[in-house]
């Protein structure tokens, strides 16, 4: 009995060794190929290693970066942009005002008191271009000296030195002494008769005048007092300006 299997048996068993062939002689050649290939890619990345680099060109600015384009710019950096607010100029120095206090005229030199005839407190002020009233005369009257009041018999000294101009009896201001000095005249009145005073005797500051009285008709309602004048040329001046009055 003739095998019908046999011719298909051995046409199988053929192609299955021409199958086994083919595939070794590919994975034979493959790695080949793949060799090739590799040596041939490290040659060409030698190749483009050793190719001059291409420098880029420098704009008109001489390689200063360029500002970006504002189309390709994205929307927050535009809105960054818009937002930095640019420097403000330096604010003006605000002037300031000078208190440099302003120098002081010159003073003239504060004067020196003289020292006083006696001493008590002013019952009666100086007034010249004033009236003020008189309880003696009862009425309204000029005044060209100042009255210190003083007890009966005290003694009254010079305010400063000079000649007797003059030794007498007032009708209204009794006895009266008057010295003239280098810059003032003093007349001092209502005093005692008694004197050993008379006209050009030289006498310094201090030197005892006379004592206080009441022969003054025109004062004689006002208590016990000296009434003392002070002149500089022909006008009569406030005592209690250039005399020390002390009570």
């Amino acid at each position: 009995m003739t095998d019908n299997n046999t011719p298909q048996k051995g046409i199988k068993a053929w192609l299955d060794r021409a199958k086994a062939n083919i595939a070794a002689f590919l994975i034979a050649r493959g790695k080949y190929v793949a060799a090739l290939a590799i040596i041939a890619a490290a040659g060409a990345a030698a190749a483009i290693a050793l190719l001059p680099k291409e420098e880029p060109e420098l704009g008109p600015d001489m390689g200063q970066q360029q500002p970006a384009d504002p189309a390709s710019q994205s929307d927050d950096d535009r809105l960054t942009l818009l937002k930095t607010p640019e420097p403000s100029p330096s604010p003006s120095p605000t002037p300031v005002a000078d208190f440099t206090k302003a120098p002081e005229g010159t003073k003239p030199p504060k004067r020196s008191l003289m020292q006083p005839p006696v001493r008590g407190e002013v019952i009666w002020g100086f007034a010249v271009n004033e009236l003020i009233y008189s309880r003696t005369l009862d009425q309204w009257t000029t005044h060209s000296g100042v009255d210190i009041a003083s007890p009966k018999g005290t003694e009254v000294r010079a305010v400063f030195g000079g000649v007797v101009d003059a030794v007498y009896e007032h009708d209204a201001l009794g006895y009266t002494v008057v010295v003239a000095g280098e810059s003032y005249t003093a007349v001092y009145a209502n005093l005692k008769a008694e004197t050993e005073l008379s006209e050009g005797m030289k006498i310094n500051a201090g030197d005892l005048i006379g004592y206080v009285g009441d022969t003054a008709v025109s004062e004689c309602a006002d208590k016990s007092h000296l009434h003392f004048e002070l002149w500089k040329g022909d006008s009569p001046i406030n005592p209690e300006e250039y005399v020390l009055i002390e009570k």
